[in-house]
């Protein structure tokens, strides 16, 4: 009889974790279907709520069983129900990204009791039935709260490669609510402004912490708080300057650098804290640096690509994998630690530098030469 209500127990779980992870990809592509509508009508300046979504070709109105995130793409065929006109991949794309970021970062955030995140304390006990037993308040928060800043920044990011510029009203909201929500509620910024090359938790005050503090959320001010915004917002300006710095007082015509990309570093800086927009400034300049360097001879495939697309890219991996993506002080000494920040900073100007000479260079050689569709 015990191994049968064990049985059952387990079964239940299992049948909990499965609804959980499926609403989370789903809730995702849901809101991958809306900044669809975000990216293309917001930059034109139209409502984003009406009128309901058409067809560009024929303008008739979609229905709303052809509207479901993915699965109305598919059954039709990528093609208008009246017009047969086609409807690009582009959507379902935008919906399976951020739906399947949403179902990652639940699994790295929440269900692994905060496993992944850097210098906190992961809690004992982890699954689905933490949420049940309210134990996750404070990892559900900090999910919300990143995933608010990743479908900012992704839209933002095809935006741009769009060739159209980020509407301030989409950076301002996500400014105001990152300053506003990270202010009053202490658990989205698990890395302190401050940390020494000491400042590890012992093991008794740890288990404290975890009774007495994990899975509950604390609203108010505090000093600590407020500190870690302020060097967030500074170090976010900083590393916003320095990686586009090529076009900022001087603006190209052509240039992976579009208008208001520093804005993202900013809103970087602001949800996630100065060490981790250091880290976001430096890979991302790295990875536009690889990028435009592999692609020299080449004159026409991913040419408007723009460099948000790699911020949003390592912007990711920091958010599901950040814990093994920053190095903080008590990693090694204090001297190890300021040399290799520093060395970050640095690199940064001077790869976004190389990366839109190379650029510009491959634009001027597809110029000269004309497009190979070869």
């Amino acid at each position: 009889m015990q191994l049968m209500l064990e049985i059952s127990s387990s079964s239940h779980l299992w049948v909990l974790e499965v609804f959980t992870a499926l609403w989370c990809f789903v809730m995702g592509s849901v809101i991958g279907s809306f900044l669809n509508v975000v990216i293309y009508r917001m930059p034109l300046g139209l409502n984003i709520s009406k009128p309901k979504s058409r067809c560009p070709v024929c303008e008739t109105p979609i229905q709303t069983r052809d509207n479901l995130p993915i699965l109305g793409w598919l059954l039709l065929r990528g093609k208008c129900r009246t017009c047969q006109a086609p409807i690009s991949v582009r959507y379902p794309i935008v919906e399976a990204l951020t739906g399947l970021f949403f179902l990652l970062l639940y699994i790295v955030l929440v269900h692994s009791g905060g496993q992944f995140l850097p210098y906190r304390t992961p809690n004992q006990f982890g699954g689905s039935y933490q949420i049940l037993e309210g134990r996750t308040w404070d990892l559900i928060a900090l999910d919300v709260y990143y995933s608010y800043l990743f479908i900012v920044l992704l839209a933002s990011a095809y935006i741009q490669y769009d060739g159209q510029v980020i509407p301030r009203r989409l950076l301002i909201w996500c400014f105001v609510i990152g300053l506003g929500a990270g202010a009053v509620i202490p658990e989205l910024h698990p890395v302190p402004a401050m940390i020494s090359a000491q400042s590890e938790l012992l093991k008794s005050e740890t288990l404290l912490n975890e009774l007495y503090n994990y899975g509950t959320l604390h609203v108010g001010i505090e000093v600590e708080t407020l500190k870690t915004l302020v060097w967030g917002l500074i170090y976010g300006v900083i590393t916003g300057v320095l990686f586009c710095w090529p076009v900022l007082f001087k603006p190209e015509s052509v240039s992976p650098l579009a208008p208001r990309t520093m804005w993202l570093f900013v809103l970087a800086g602001i949800y996630l804290g100065w060490q981790q927009v250091v880290t976001l400034g430096f890979l991302a300049a790295f990875s536009l640096f690889c990028f435009e360097l592999s692609s020299l001879r080449n004159k026409h495939l991913l040419l408007r690509l723009p460099a948000s697309a790699f911020i949003v890219a390592i912007l990711t991996s920091l958010l599901l994998f950040g814990k093994y993506m920053i190095v903080l002080p008590f990693h090694m000494s204090y001297l190890s630690y300021l040399l290799i920040t520093g060395i970050q900073v640095v690199a940064i100007s001077v790869l976004t530098g190389v990366s839109q000479s190379i650029h510009l260079k491959r634009i001027s050689q597809s110029k000269n030469t004309g497009p190979d569709f070869n």
